[in-house]
């Protein structure tokens, strides 16, 4: 046999003899490399395999004097005398035909195993090219540049856009379905929709515009379902007027009213009510657009929501005053927070306000609780439709007054109970009327609808994406969500934003598709059309119970729900105090003071660099586990299937979406093998946002999409405690693994590597064998062997002590290993696991240092031993040995420094 041996990267293999002598390139460095002849590879009498006997009653030689195997002393020996056995023609195994079973030289002619008879083979047969026929391995879906249907880059960019998950399709998932999904959504708009028209008209003198503020919003939510359908790539995805923008608008026109009211004609009020309207939607669709095209859709994810969601939660506080105002009657002051305050307690009257909102505020309360936990679209449809159909029963069968005002619809002003907004724009001197300067004195207001727009729909595409499992790019839904607010505005529709509740139950009830959002639109559109005739029909408890219900809902969501296993005290805090600052100080006011913090919490926790440290490969960075050489050459090819990310900082959501970024471009990079074991290390991270579990909830998913091993080590508490309760770890086919550090975490992964390519377990060797291709001489690897001694340590047992003096090294013929340090806090951390034929406490004799680490046996293990005694009785007699085994040490210790050195550039770069 021949020897292919590369002296750059040390890549060693044997091949044909047919092949010495050739030129080949080294596929470990791509060096071109001559092939030896195994008698010039072996030149100087390299052994194969080294026969040592064993001098009777050496296990019981005094090791406090020098001697030889016969307890005389040691003479000096003749290395190149031929006084050594050494087999260098050692006979080849045999693997059976019949069962394929190896069976090893001087075990007789017949398989141990089944008993067929083996045939050795002298040679290799020399192949020719022609001969070869792989035309099964082929992949006929995948065509090479050769064949004459490849495709180059501009086919196969148009095919991938064919082939896009996200490409609108107007019919996806079914066309039964999505019609389906899309008349429950449109039904259940049109019920929301006049909810929150109320919630508009709420304010004092306000009541005398609903029509208007009706047609404002059945505008917005036509316009928004079906242009958002079209322009978003969460196709299922709903929009129209939501309960946060519309509590803010409301405020907003309030504000308005009570300027103009006193001083100026009542004929230009509603002119500029609408025009202030319409004004909102186009600048909130204007700063969404800008938002979405300069991509900085994904920094907003960084904004800490617990902030946020205290504003919110108060903004649901100020939908149920209007709600209890708009029940009531109530006229309450909203100049300030503090006269709001004073006019809910001076009008309200417990006996006459509870007879009129009773029926609502239970209607409400039935809704919030029924729909605790689910996002069921047609269970909430059912539930209004049959408190509809009991207020018109009990409108014609029941005889108590009382009873009998179930029926009873919302009071509209005389005329339409609707007015299409097409007939307010004939009206030619509309724009005339409109006192623009009004409209930019409250600028405020619809500074804050864009900032809660873009804060909610952030938060509410991430569930989405839960819900879909599919990532989804947050600045293209701004840009598609700008265009449709811009549109609406056109049409003097109020400001839309996307409902995460329709959107879900859209879902749920098998809409898949943009045609939903089509659907829903049109049903509004008729509902615009016979608003005259199906008002009527509703009794006025069924909306105002659903106005309850969404200011409960609010509340519920973001003082309730935000809350995670992450959420710390400091964030209950911080949600605290803006909750109380938006109550006590007002909306803006709230806001205001939610955003600052907000931005400083960010700026103080958003760490330099992102949160990937550093990105390893275990082809280079392996465990601290001395293996053999063949062990670490399958590590060194296969090791890529080991990606490693040392995290750092604070995780925020957005932290968690840089990181899912950072891992899809891994699986698709095709210049690596494929990715199956994600090493993540917590030890730089310094804690986690409470919306960080919608990032570990998108990993989960992205990892069994994938089918990729999540391996997490040095986790945090939260963290462990947030996996293991979700079920995605603790279970030993568990999806992510815990490991104490990276060390043990890379072992794991690197015995799943080996294991994979049937290296795991190897024959074991014995001493001179594992020093043959590691040796400096191995001619006088048998004369080290006459003066080692043979030693067992059981598992556990401990080799030496940190602190021990220091009087030998070890050779390991078997077994393994644990190197640990023992802090002074009485804490032992594993340093180092080695295995056969690794060396140790070779420094403790040349330094004469204390030992600095405890060796422990992990396993039964076979060690040999050379005292320092004598290693200077063999200085004196053999030099020549003793200068290869210093030869021996000084490459080993450049090979771990070199190493050393290459984790440590990894680690800086």
């Amino acid at each position: 046999m021949a020897i292919f041996k590369c002296e750059s990267c040390g890549y060693e293999r044997i091949v044909p003899d047919a092949l010495a002598g050739r030129k080949a390139k080294c596929p470990g460095c791509g060096r071109g490399v001559t092939i030896e002849a195994e008698d010039e590879a072996v030149a100087g009498g390299i052994p194969y395999e080294v026969e040592v006997e064993e001098p009777a009653g050496a296990a019981a030689q005094d090791e406090t004097l020098p001697a030889g195997g016969d307890g005389e002393p040691l003479k000096p020996i003749d290395l190149d005398a031929g006084e050594l056995t050494v087999d260098l023609e050692r006979p080849e195994d045999v693997i059976c035909a019949a069962c394929g079973h190896i069976q090893e030289p001087g075990h007789g002619d017949a398989c141990s195993r089944c008993g067929a008879r083996l045939e050795a083979v002298e040679e290799l047969p020399e192949v020719d090219e022609s001969e070869i026929d792989v035309s099964d391995l082929a992949e006929p879906d995948e065509p090479q540049v050769w064949d004459a249907d490849f495709r180059d880059g501009a086919e196969a960019a148009n095919i991938e856009a064919v082939g896009d998950p996200d490409r609108w399709r107007l019919l996806r998932g079914g066309k039964t379905l999505n019609l389906y999904a899309g008349i429950v959504s449109g039904v259940l708009s049109l019920f929301f929709v006049y909810s929150l028209s109320l919630l508009a008209a709420s304010q004092g003198g306000m009541h005398q515009y609903l029509p208007f503020l009706l047609g404002t919003a059945l505008t917005g939510v036509i316009v928004g379902s079906i242009f958002f359908s079209f322009l978003s790539r969460v196709p299922f995805a709903l929009v129209g007027p939501e309960t946060v923008l519309t509590a803010v608008l409301f405020l907003f026109m309030g504000s308005m009213y009570r300027y103009m009211a006193d001083t100026f004609a009542p004929e230009l009020i509603l002119p500029t009510i609408l025009a202030g309207v319409a004004t909102a939607a186009l600048l909130t669709g204007l700063s969404l657009l800008v938002l979405g095209q300069l991509k900085l859709g994904e920094y907003i994810r960084f904004i800490p929501l617990q902030i946020i969601g205290g504003v919110i939660g108060g903004v649901g506080v100020f939908v149920l005053i209007g709600a209890f105002a708009w029940m009531g009657g109530l006229n309450l002051d909203w100049s300030n927070v503090y006269s709001l305050g004073l006019s809910l307690v001076t009008n309200f009257n417990l006996s006459e306000d509870l007879y009129t909102m009773g029926p609502s505020v239970i209607f409400g309360l039935i809704l919030f609780f029924a729909m605790f936990r689910t996002k069921n679209s047609l269970f909430l449809l059912a539930l209004i439709l049959v408190a509809v159909g009991a207020g018109n029963a009990a409108g014609v069968w029941a005889t108590d007054p009382a009873v009998r005002d179930l029926a009873q619809p919302v009071a509209f002003p005389k005329g339409s109970l609707l007015v299409h907004l097409v007939e307010v724009l004939k009206s030619p001197m509309l724009f005339a009327d409109i006192q623009w300067s009004v409209i930019k004195s409250h600028g405020l207001y619809i500074g804050a609808m864009v900032v809660l727009a873009v804060l909610t729909v952030m938060f509410r595409i991430t569930r989405l994406e839960l819900i879909r499992g599919r990532e989804s790019d947050l600045s293209r839904e701004y840009s598609a969500l700008g265009v449709t607010n811009m549109v609406s505005g056109l049409c003097c529709g109020m400001p839309v934003s996307l409902s995460f509740g329709r959107s879900a139950g859209s879902y749920a009830a098998g809409g898949r598709g943009p045609l939903v959002g089509i659907v829903a639109g049109l049903i509004c559109a008729v509902g615009l059309f016979y608003a005259d005739f199906i008002l009527p029909m509703i009794p006025r408890f069924v909306p105002e119970g659903l106005l309850v219900y969404a200011g409960l809902d609010l509340i519920r969501d973001w003082m309730l729900r935000t809350k995670s296993s992450f959420t710390s005290r400091s964030e209950l805090w911080l949600l605290r105090f803006t909750f109380a600052a938006t109550i006590l100080l007002g909306l803006l006011e709230g806001i205001g003071f939610g955003v600052a913090l907000a931005l400083m919490v960010t700026v103080s926790r958003v760490g330099r660099g992102g949160v990937v440290r550093n990105v390893l490969s275990g082809s280079q960075h392996t465990s601290n586990v001395d293996r053999a050489s063949a062990q670490q050459r399958v590590l060194k090819e296969f090791g890529d299937h080991i990606h490693i990310m040392r995290l750092q900082g604070f995780l925020f959501l957005g932290a968690m979406e840089q990181l899912l970024r950072d891992i899809r471009r891994r699986l698709d990079d095709d210049n690596q093998l494929s990715l199956e074991y994600l090493v993540l290390d917590f030890r730089l991270a310094r804690g986690f946002a409470s919306a960080s579990s919608f990032g570990f909830a998108k990993l989960y998913k992205l990892a069994v999409q994938n089918r990729i091993q999540v391996v997490i080590t040095s986790a945090p508490l939260e963290l462990e405690s947030h996996l293991v309760s979700l079920g995605y770890a603790g279970d030993e086919d568990g999806q992510f693994k815990i490991f104490f550090n990276l060390d043990y975490a890379l072992e794991w992964c690197e015995n799943r590597v080996l294991d994979a390519e049937g290296m795991l377990e190897i024959r074991q060797k014995t001493l001179p064998e594992l020093l043959v291709p590691i040796f400096p001489e191995p001619k006088y690897i048998p004369a080290l062997m006459k003066v080692l001694k043979r030693e067992v340590a059981q598992a556990g047992e401990a080799v030496f002590r940190q602190g021990d003096s220091s009087d030998a090294m070890y050779f390991v013929e078997s077994g393994r290993l644990d190197v640990e340090l023992e802090l002074p806090d009485g804490r032992i951390i594993r340093l180092k696991k080695v295995g056969p034929g690794a060396v140790f406490g070779e420094m403790g004799i040349y330094t004469l240092s204390p030992r600095s680490a405890t060796i422990r046996a992990a396993e039964k293990c076979v060690l040999y031993r050379m005292t320092l005694r004598k290693l200077d009785a063999i200085e004196a007699r053999v030099p020549r040995l003793v200068t290869a085994i210093n030869r021996f040490l000084i490459n080993l210790l450049s090979e771990r420094l070199a190493n050393s050195n290459a984790r440590v550039r990894e680690l800086m770069l």
